[in-house]
């Protein structure tokens, strides 16, 4: 075995309350070796963080921490001064979380952030400090590093962030690194970056790794060993694919079991879910999974927006029926949220229309009426960001419940109880806060809020990015039960192709505002396919690299291109590409590809 480079023993960590103690970890010991991945996963509130920033020292003055050893390359860290601890942080242990826009400075320029960081910690000057930024992107695989130094956060996609991230965390060749859910929100392309990214880092400089993830797709595919935690203990270790391919543990068995495979649909049963709801096959009738006439719920009429001298979205047409789900997928940056915020009236449009059952609807939410308010609801990507921290679930579940499904005050709080009993949570959870509840919980509070006034047309912006495989499966679970006995219709927005395979009876493929693709699921997932369709569906398989690959979205400054988006990127390229935007082609009834390549062949 490679020497240790963390050797955990026997870690235990409690919170002190105004109610007494509470214990998040119980018992857990765990060791990295050089140049080795752990993965640890588990459910929400299962430990997983608690654990990370113990061994960062970062947990809260109001933790309690005990254990056996706590060590560092063989080094003891619970008794090291404040400035060790800093010396330590610097130069050996380095940090990357899970929203990377909160991480970074929006005042400063990306390779400022950088650069502060070497300097802090190396006898270097700006000239050089700068040339080491460049070096650090180019490392995390930014393409015209030099471009990006100067560029602010917000001018960056998510992916990007998190990439300039990796690049401070690196900065000073830590030891070990430790990432907490660094690709969640992030679109499948990104995340096999993200992984080929951590990849390089352990093959060139024997960089250990501690992945926290709730994703267990991405665990098995970049890491070693992995842990699977629940309430508080690890209940299975072991290499990695023999504890997925073999789990031994009930409850790893159930977390497996709640991840939709790429070719599960909710035509083929329900997930299963690790409270013991097994997975089965739904009642269906005859003519299940077969084209539908429906009339049409929600129809974009030639939507194009931009922000400030940046478009956002480009003539974008497409309609809903009653009671489908149409999935839309396409990478961080592509106007999939400003079409959900467009649909619901909370984003103006520089161009084009919105109709609801076949009436064009008022731009602005506010102008709409209560029937039109209240037949569109949507459920947003962070639920921190969406439910009031000053008040209690109850009283935000209560408004809505009056003012769009006109309840009176004596029959709400009995609804309330009905609505989350139906998002699995406890019925206590009404006189709680958001801030006492998890990630997990948030987010079913607030899908509980969407549907409180019966809504016809649900608009959800990646509504399980920020769950455990277990709690989405419930969550998922439940959309479909809802759309099944109200004929809700649902626009589901989310970067996890097997998600969105399970879910979507249609699919439309953006990328940079234009819809390059739309089809029926299986014909999106059958091909033929528009070559950045093809790129994302590589990036989702079980393999540690994707089959076809792109450069990063930065290009560089001045090259003209008025034809194909994804020209630039593009690996089946041809010269007509860059000359004119290509044509809409129907390839199959229903499935139609905007691609210039439609005469030579997908």
């Amino acid at each position: 075995m490679s020497s240790s480079v963390l050797n955990v023993d026997q870690l235990s960590v409690a919170y002190d309350g105004r109610k007494g103690s509470h214990p998040a970890v119980s018992g857990v010991s765990l060791h990295i070796g050089e140049g080795e991945a752990l993965g640890l996963v588990g459910e929400s509130g299962s430990g997983k963080s608690s654990v990370a920033l113990a061994i960062l020292r970062y947990l809260p003055k109001n933790a309690r921490i005990a254990a056996s050893a706590l060590e560092f390359q063989g080094r003891e860290i619970r008794d090291l001064s404040a400035e060790q601890l800093r010396r330590l942080r610097g130069n050996h242990i380095a940090a990357v979380y899970q929203h990377p826009g909160a991480a970074l400075n929006p005042s400063m320029t990306i390779g400022r952030q950088i650069t502060e960081t070497v300097m802090r910690h190396r006898p270097v000057c700006l000239e050089e400090a700068r040339g080491r930024a460049a070096e650090l992107l180019g490392r995390v695989r930014v393409s015209h590093p030099e471009r990006v130094l100067d560029l602010y956060p917000h001018e960056l996609s998510g992916g990007m962030q998190q990439r300039a991230n990796i690049a401070i965390a690196i900065a000073l060749d830590p030891s070990l690194l430790v990432l907490d859910e660094p690709t969640t929100a992030l679109d499948a392309s990104v995340q096999s970056e993200i992984i080929a990214i951590l990849s390089d880092l352990r093959k060139d400089h024997k960089t250990s790794i501690l992945l926290i993830s709730h994703d267990i797709n991405m665990i098995r595919r970049s890491c070693d060993r992995v842990a699977v935690m629940q309430a508080g203990t690890v209940v299975e270790s072991g290499v990695a694919s023999d504890v997925f391919d073999n789990p031994s543990h009930a409850y790893t068995k159930a977390l497996i079991a709640s991840i939709p495979a790429l070719n599960y649909t909710k035509r083929d049963g329900r997930l299963a879910e690790t409270d013991g709801v097994p997975a089965h096959p739904m009642v269906q009738g005859e003519d299940a999974g077969l084209p539908k006439k429906r009339r049409i719920a929600i129809a974009c009429k030639g939507i194009s927006h931009a922000f400030g001298s940046q478009p956002v979205l480009h003539h974008v047409d497409l309609d809903i029926g009653q009671g489908e789900t149409f999935g839309l997928i396409g990478e961080s940056g592509s106007g999939k949220s400003t079409l959900a915020r467009i649909v619901t009236g909370l984003q103006t449009p520089s161009a084009g229309s919105v109709e609801l059952f076949g009436r064009t609807v008022a731009p602005r939410v506010e102008k709409r009426n209560l029937a039109e308010r209240r037949d569109v609801q949507m459920v947003f990507q962070s639920p921190d960001r969406t439910l009031n921290p000053r008040q209690r679930i109850g009283t935000i579940l209560g408004r809505p419940l009056r003012r769009l499904a006109g309840l009176r005050r004596s029959e709400v709080r009995a609804r309330v109880g009905d609505l989350l009993q139906s998002v699995r949570l406890a019925g206590a959870t009404a006189e709680q806060k958001s801030r006492s509840l998890s990630g997990g919980q948030r987010q079913r509070a607030a899908i509980a809020r969407a549907f409180a006034g019966v809504p016809k047309v649900v608009v959800l912006d990646e509504p399980t990015s920020a769950l455990d495989v277990s709690v989405q499966a419930t969550v998922l679970n439940l959309l479909n039960d809802l759309q099944r006995d109200k004929d809700t219709t649902y626009l589901f927005i989310s970067h996890d192709l097997r998600v969105v395979r399970y879910m979507a009876d249609r699919i439309g493929v953006l990328y940079r505002g234009r819809l390059v693709e739309t089809g029926s699921s299986d014909r999106i997932f059958r091909g033929p396919n528009h070559p950045y369709t093809a790129l994302l569906l590589a990036a989702s398989c079980d393999e540690a690299e994707p089959k076809l690959s792109a450069p990063p979205e930065i290009e560089e400054a001045g090259i003209s291109n008025t034809g194909c988006a994804f020209a630039d990127r593009c690996p089946l390229v041809l010269p007509d590409c860059r000359k004119a935007e290509p044509p809409v082609i129907e390839v199959a009834a229903g499935h139609r590809i905007a691609c210039w390549r439609h005469g030579q062949g997908f």
